[in-house]
């Protein structure tokens, strides 16, 4: 057909030409369908070969997971007990260091055990509180006196004060008993508990002063022993060898963990993929045979379509024109030459056109 003047062709030309673009535009919505089709499958093997990696990463986690544990949690004990030895190695450390500051604060407070029971005072004046109350000197006892009666003048009154069901005068008379009975408890205490021993008493608050300076003699010194690495004077080789022992065990037990993680990537891994792997082949392969032939279909096709093309377009769309390559109008030409008013295409198109 190629090689004749397609435009004085007759009737049984032009239904030829009509059954070529009927079959092209059929293999053209053959080749979407098998497009989509391959889309589809596609994803459906990625949604399945990826359901597969997730199972398989799935087991081994939490097979190796199951693994480390026990190994992890035998570590982590080691480590809390050099953690501890630590700890213990720093208090023997300061206990050495404190221990003469430590047994004079005792005998101190033995001697003001022994004078007090001796002259039987009462044990209430040798409390910080009292001794702060009645007897303050240091800047620190002067403090908690003004604190004691700002709250017992200041503070409750204030409180009262502010309440709405209790009465303005309440304060006032609050207040006032309040200064007179720490006048006479004050005055009672001086005559009764003070100065009978007053001398003994001084010297007890004196001593604790003592005391609580050596406390804060020790409180530096366990600060200073914290930031201080040069302990070999102090003789704790033992601490140091317990410590070198955990450490030891925590490298032996991280290379039996390393061990059994190997252990299983040879010999459980394989299992584990093989088991889930064999759950999946049958449909990944047979979705892949699928693939493939439409993948192969779909290549025939789309070069049968493009030669289509390419005839349509060199044969027909050259003589008749673009236009005319179309289901419905060569429909209607082939209608016009049933009739009997043409007999050649070039006539029938003619006739189209007068008829348009």
């Amino acid at each position: 057909m190629a090689e004749q003047n397609i435009l004085s062709a007759d009737q049984s030309v032009l239904e030829q030409i009509l059954s070529d673009i009927n079959e092209y535009e059929e293999n053209q919505e053959r080749l979407e369908y098998i497009s989509a089709s391959i889309k589809d499958i596609t994803k459906e093997t990625d949604s399945t070969s990826k359901a597969m990696q997730d199972e398989i990463s799935a087991r081994i986690k939490e097979s190796t997971d199951a693994i480390c544990a026990g190994y992890d949690k035998a570590i982590d004990c080691d480590k809390d007990k050099i953690k501890q030895v630590q700890a213990d190695r720093m208090k023997e450390r300061i206990q050495t260091e404190t221990a003469s500051l430590r047994q004079e604060n005792k005998e101190l407070a033995s001697q003001i055990e022994r004078a007090f029971i001796q002259e039987n005072i009462s044990k209430i004046t040798n409390n910080t509180f009292f001794l702060a109350l009645f007897l303050s000197r240091k800047l620190k006892d002067v403090l908690v006196y003004i604190l004691f009666m700002l709250i017992m003048c200041g503070g409750i009154p204030a409180v009262l004060y502010v309440l709405p069901f209790v009465p303005g005068w309440v304060p006032v008379v609050y207040t006032a008993v309040i200064a007179l009975l720490f006048l006479i408890i004050s005055r009672c205490v001086y005559i009764n508990l003070i100065m009978p021993h007053y001398n003994t008493i001084i010297a007890a608050r004196d001593t604790k002063y003592r005391i609580r300076n050596n406390k804060k003699i020790i409180k530096k010194i366990r600060h200073s022993i914290k930031k201080d690495d040069n302990d070999a004077i102090y003789g704790l080789e033992s601490f140091d060898h317990k410590i070198n022992d955990l450490h030891d065990s925590i490298e032996k037990t991280e290379n039996e963990k390393q061990g059994a993680l190997k252990e299983f990537e040879e010999t459980v891994k394989p299992d584990i993929l093989e088991e889930i792997q064999g759950r999946y082949v049958d449909k990944l392969e047979l979705m892949n045979r699928e693939l493939t032939k439409k993948k192969d279909e779909y290549t025939k096709l789309d070069d049968l379509v493009k030669q289509q093309r390419i005839y349509i377009s060199s044969n027909y769309e050259a003589y008749i024109g673009k236009e005319f390559v179309d289901k419905e109008k060569l429909a209607e030409l082939c209608n016009i030459m049933k009739s009997g008013a043409c007999t050649t295409i070039a006539q029938a198109i003619a006739e189209y056109k007068n008829q348009h």
